[in-house]
């Protein structure tokens, strides 16, 4: 539904454009809040609020961070430790980029140090 004008009145609303606006709102007004539950996670009523805060957990994965969010069906969704964080995706770029060693020169020095390969 494309937004409406605050010029418009509420008579020129069909119902499902109405529960649309409503929902609308209340998904703007949702979307940076969050609590505590009873087990002490953040629960964050927004994915992107979720996003921003781990975000700013410097070195932590997910999950080691007490925190998830409420997807749009209501189930408890939180990131994998196996998505790669920002800083984890450029220490990996970095990595790739170093100077690697060939793997004959690598069976070479185990053969000589003795390794049976």
């Amino acid at each position: 539904m494309e937004k409406l004008e605050l010029q418009h009145h509420v008579s020129n609303l069909t119902i499902g454009d109405l529960k649309e606006l409503i929902r609308e709102v209340i998904r703007e007004e949702l979307e940076n809040s969050f609590y505590i539950d009873a087990e002490g996670y953040l629960v964050f009523a927004s994915e992107k609020a979720y996003a921003d805060y781990l975000d700013k957990q410097m070195g932590k994965l997910p999950g080691e961070v007490r925190a998830y969010f409420i997807d749009e069906q209501g189930f408890k969704c939180r990131y994998s430790d196996f998505e790669p964080t920002t800083k984890k995706v450029e220490e990996l770029s970095k990595i790739k980029t170093e100077l690697t060693i060939e793997g004959e020169q690598v069976w070479k020095e185990l053969r000589d140090l003795g390794v049976d390969v």
